[in-house]
């Protein structure tokens, strides 16, 4: 049984926006032990760039920065790619098949506490209820574009 506090952090989760009240309810109830809250304290990484995607995360309270290391020439530089707050998400590579590599690092930066979901789990729930999953990856296509927006905003204004 999945608890009223992650039904409630997914009901108000980006990637979840489309989904009516018995929607949500048949997505918690049918990821049962897959979804997980957990901690951290500020400073904390929940993942780093080029760690394989198990897991997607959605952020139920707290401040998170998303960063990416790049290569620049013969030296390597960290560019902010978005700071993100309540009903966030983050690892979306967890959703797609196949091995995934994450594209950025997720660094707290202040308390926060995550719920963290199994992407194969999610996957699967997903795949049985066709008409959760379009709305679902139908909010990943438009967060995608909004973060690349986002970094395309951030290397500009470095430039």
């Amino acid at each position: 049984m999945v608890s009223a506090e992650i039904v409630e952090g997914l009901r108000n989760c980006e990637l979840s926006a489309l989904l009516s009240d018995e929607e949500i309810q048949i997505l918690t109830s049918s990821l049962g032990t897959a979804c997980e809250i957990k901690a951290y304290k500020a400073g904390g990484h929940i993942f780093d760039q080029g760690e394989h995607s198990f897991r997607l995360y959605i952020l139920m309270d707290g401040q998170v920065l998303l960063e990416r290391c790049l290569n620049v020439g013969k030296r390597t530089a960290t560019w902010p790619l978005g700071l993100l707050g309540k009903g966030r998400a983050m690892g979306w590579s967890a959703l797609l098949y196949g091995p995934r590599s994450l594209t950025a690092s997720a660094i707290c930066q202040k308390p926060t506490r995550i719920i963290s979901i199994e992407g194969n789990s999610l996957r699967s729930v997903l795949e049985k209820h066709p008409t959760i999953g379009f709305k679902v990856m139908d909010r990943l296509a438009y967060m995608l574009g909004e973060r690349l927006q986002a970094a395309y905003n951030t290397m500009e204004a470095h430039l």
